[in-house]
């Protein structure tokens, strides 16, 4: 009888540098698959649209989904959005957009206000781990556990978000 060790072992953030498109995708979706295990309770991605993101990736929303539904059980949630230029996203990411209706009242999306999208920084950050990406164009960059890194980027992203942001991407549209 064989036994499927990777089963038995939770998925761990992953730290250090990567290099790549395809790296940064897994490592963005190995680290909300975290993010769901273990109950994080803040989550902030920042990006000037998105471009490059596996926001449209059904795996990526899957593991979003439970993220979100673990808020019943594991206490408040809250994912913060914070982009340049959301009608990117409504076009290039249709499920993202229609997972955004369903949690709506677990994201706080915020249009950003810059001259130039290349100043957006690109993170995704947790209160114990967080991503950036250094180089968009080549999406490098570097995943660090290390709390006074976190701390200074949440304190950044403070920045972005209360003074540099207002609210954005309503989960409907009315019309007359």
């Amino acid at each position: 009888m064989s036994t499927d060790l990777n089963a038995a072992t939770p998925p761990q953030a992953p730290l250090g540098r990567f290099d790549g498109r395809v790296q940064f995708d897994e490592w963005v979706r190995l680290s909300l698959r975290v993010a769901a295990a273990e109950g994080w309770r803040e989550l902030v991605l920042c990006e000037a649209d998105f471009h490059g993101w596996p926001l449209g990736d059904r795996e990526m929303l899957e593991t979003l989904n439970q993220w979100a539904g673990g808020s019943r059980a594991g206490g408040a949630r809250k994912c913060i959005v914070l982009c340049a230029n959301f009608e990117s996203v409504r076009l290039r990411f249709p499920r993202f957009v229609q997972w955004r209706t369903r949690w709506e009242h677990l994201l706080d999306c915020r249009q950003i206000s810059v001259r130039n999208a290349a100043d957006v920084p690109s993170v995704l950050w947790s209160q114990r781990w967080m991503m950036q990406r250094v180089d968009v164009e080549r999406s490098r960059g570097i995943a660090s556990d290390d709390v006074q890194f976190c701390v200074e980027w949440r304190e950044k992203l403070g920045e972005w978000i209360t003074s540099r942001s207002r609210p954005g991407f309503p989960a409907t549209i009315l019309g007359l």
